[in-house]
């Protein structure tokens, strides 16, 4: 197929958006992307009733004129590449894993720091490529009419059906009269030497290399000149929702709501964000979210030191990624639901051999069961899941600092900068003492005071366990001390044992706040700014805080923030 398409025609055109996929220059950017950016707003996004300017001014979730903060111009990760694949087309391959690694602030999509290299755009095509290819094998089950009964001008009515349907699903939006002529043409110019399922598959391609698809290009209805804020066409809410609460493309409902100019108010969004909190689709987008900000991801390629810990094996560094996210999956859909059962819960998911591993009751029932606990083991939420012990401790031993940076930076998102001159060096083990008693250095060392006195407290908390998420009582022969102290936030004081630790977290607006502002980093794809985000980190943790700290209302919440309803109008909008 590579002598019918240039590599990279259509992916170039992406990255003429104007200064990278984190930056969005305005709607002159769009100009020349594949399409007139004038027919995208007229004949293609407002199709079927997105809000016009007749709505009347936008207004703030906080009063006034609304101030949505950065808007940049999101670009798919990795992961909703691969889901969004899965939903278009039913294919489950994954093609994204062959894609370089992205993130940033903790997220795998932070707009700010995404950039399309050579390399990466090589993979676009490799990828769509692949896909099309195996799409193509089974026309009958990607056309909308039967390929073998197909001849001359049915061909081409068949074709022409399915590059509307196609193209509404692929970039979430009615395609232009331009974009369909376009494509029509290059499968006219195809199919003028190649037969039908290459043909097809060129357009495909063209589909899956377009800025359209890997872009959530968002042009939004244009405002008076000078307007703070522009609205969302309904098509462009409705990717919105779908990326953030499914991570994948809008379903037929969301797409119809869309096309009803059914998106438009902030009680349209909320109920369709509560409708979709209900389909599984947003299980998968919540352990998504925990696995970054837990830091379980990590558990697949952990390596710990077998002489130490000779039970360590990749099947049980999985099984704790898998009892993770069965818990943080029922604490959102089938417990409370609270921030405090996220933080306290006396529970966990184990199977037989999860519960040898930990030292607690063998479960009844085949695979993860839910198991309180026994034999004297604390659980306290995600403060004592075995993935985060594991991934937070050294390869042979555990390791405060990092589970207290882990509280300090996660949950209270403090993060203490280290003096310049110094450098990291833990302690040697000794077998003649305890983990704690090799830490203390630190704080017996003015230099290393300043910093460790926030976070090796702390961790001392977790010492109950070790590297690999086993409660223990001694170490080397001597007894366990987990007694810490939390400093610096507004449930300062003494603890023992992460039970002590959760149940003060649980209580603290801090954490509450920092939450919020994980989701919203998550949601949004960027980092929060203090100055421009104040309405909207307000309306979070009013709603949220008056919610009971509820977590599902917190994502219900994000739907309705200035940050989610509108995007940053710029001075080159609204015309002379």
């Amino acid at each position: 197929m590579r002598n019918l398409v240039r590599p990279g025609l259509w992916l170039g055109l992406g990255l003429a958006l104007g200064g990278g996929p984190g930056c969005y220059t305005g709607v002159s950017s769009f100009e020349g992307a594949g399409a007139d950016a004038g027919d995208d707003a007229g004949d293609g996004a407002q199709e079927g009733g997105d809000a016009g300017d007749d709505a009347g001014e936008p207004t703030s979730a906080c009063g006034g004129e609304p101030a949505p903060g950065a808007s940049p111009i999101r670009r798919l990760s990795a992961w909703e590449y691969d889901n969004t694949i899965l939903d278009l087309l039913g294919n489950d391959s994954h093609p994204a894993a062959a894609f370089p690694q992205e993130g940033g602030s903790g997220f795998d999509n932070n707009a700010d720091v995404s950039a399309v290299t050579r390399l990466m755009a090589q993979k676009y095509l490799d990828a769509s490529e692949g896909i099309a290819a195996r799409a193509v094998s089974d026309l009958a089950a990607l056309l909308p009419c039967d390929p073998a009964a197909l001849a001359g001008v049915d061909e081409h009515a068949c074709v022409e059906q399915w590059v509307d349907g196609f193209g509404l699903r692929a970039w979430r939006r009615p395609l232009t009269s331009e974009e369909r002529a376009s494509m029509l043409a290059l499968f006219d110019e195809a199919r003028a030497t190649e037969d039908l399922p290459t043909s097809v598959g060129l357009m495909l391609q063209a589909f899956l290399q377009s800025p359209h698809f890997l872009y959530r290009v968002e042009l939004g209805i244009p405002g008076e000149q000078g307007t703070a804020a522009v609205r969302l066409g309904d098509h462009e809410m409705a990717s919105r929702l779908s990326y953030f609460l499914w991570g994948s493309m809008p379903d037929e409902a969301l797409l119809d709501a869309a096309a009803a100019g059914g998106l438009s108010t902030a009680e349209d969004v909320e109920a369709q964000a509560r409708r979709m909190l209900d389909d599984p689709k947003a299980r998968r987008m919540v352990e998504h979210f925990h696995e970054q900000w837990l830091g379980t991801l990590r558990l697949a390629t952990l390596e710990k030191d077998t002489t130490a810990f000779p039970t360590w094996t990749p099947e049980l560094s999985a099984k704790q990624a898998q009892e993770a996210a069965a818990f943080v999956d029922h604490v959102f859909f089938d417990g409370e639901g609270t921030l405090e059962e996220l933080l306290t819960a006396p529970y966990t998911f184990v199977d037989a051999e999860l519960a040898e591993h930990y030292g607690l009751a063998v479960p009844a029932g085949a695979g993860l069961q839910k198991t309180g606990a026994s034999g004297g083991i604390e659980l306290s939420g995600i403060l004592s899941l075995g993935g985060v012990l594991s991934a937070y401790a050294l390869a042979d031993t555990t390791d405060p600092i990092k589970r207290g940076l882990f509280v300090r930076e996660h949950l209270l998102c403090q993060i203490p900068p280290p003096p310049p001159d110094v450098i990291p060096e833990l302690p040697p083990v000794d077998p003649d003492a305890t983990t704690r008693e090799r830490f203390e250095q630190h704080r017996s060392d003015p230099v290393c005071a300043a910093c460790h006195t926030l976070f090796d407290p702390i961790g001392f908390g977790f010492e109950n366990y070790d590297a690999i998420g086993r409660w223990r009582t001694m170490e080397n022969g001597l007894p366990v001390d987990a007694s810490g102290e939390l400093l610096g936030a507004d449930v300062a004081g003494e603890f023992v044992g992460v039970r002590e630790l959760g149940s003060k977290l649980a209580q603290s607006e801090d954490v509450a706040q920092c939450v919020s502002r994980q989701w919203f980093r998550f949601a949004y794809g960027r980092l929060e700014s203090e100055a421009l985000d104040a309405c909207n980190m307000e309306t979070l943790t009013t709603i949220f805080a008056e919610s009971g700290h509820d977590l599902r209302e917190l994502l219900v919440a994000l739907t309705q923030t200035d940050a989610f309803m509108f995007r940053t109008a710029y001075a080159d909008e609204g015309g002379e």
